[in-house]
């Protein structure tokens, strides 16, 4: 009779301390799941403000283009249309002239235009690489749901989990 009672008290403490065990692994397990997907979300952070910081230059960059060309290209139409040769020189020396001032108009006019769409193309590009392919990996549902554990589990586990060396060396 002894026997079959310290038999019982055994395997209730066996029990408890399995559970304890079993209850234990699973907040190290959630926290390690819910540590993993902050991690991924800080991740994607630092893709997302990469692609921002790389957009950022290139639209600055363009910027400077723009005003640069813009302000030559005003100095440029004020020459070809104030500034007059007053020397008697040839009339191959004055087409020659306008020409040259007139390419350099045409050429300050495309970098101008050419600054402006390769600023809107970098903004489009930047928006479109921020939205569809660095997108913060959110957890699901049922990701989420696959966190979380039940106390039923620990009684379906079977005995082959269960951890008797540790219950061994602590009371033996």
């Amino acid at each position: 009779m002894v026997l079959l009672e310290a038999f019982g008290l055994a395997s209730a403490e066996l029990f408890q301390y399995n559970r304890e065990n079993f209850q234990f692994d699973n907040e190290q397990r959630i926290s390690r799941d819910v540590q993993k997907y902050k991690m991924q979300v800080e991740r994607f952070e630092l893709f997302r403000e990469d692609i921002e910081d790389l957009v950022k230059l290139t639209v600055d960059k363009m910027d400077m283009y723009h005003l640069v060309s813009a302000v030559v290209l005003g100095f440029t139409t004020t020459i070809f249309t104030e500034g007059r040769i007053w020397a008697a020189s040839p009339p191959s020396y004055i087409a020659i002239y306008f020409m040259t001032i007139g390419c350099g108009w045409l050429y300050l006019l495309m970098t101008v235009w050419l600054s402006m769409y390769a600023s809107i193309s970098s903004h489009s590009l930047g928006v479109r690489l921020r939205t569809r392919y660095v997108r913060l990996p959110i957890p699901s549902m049922q990701q989420l749901y696959g966190i979380a554990s039940k106390l039923n589990q620990f009684e379906q586990q079977g005995l082959q989990k269960v951890r008797l060396e540790h219950f061994m060396c602590c009371y033996w």
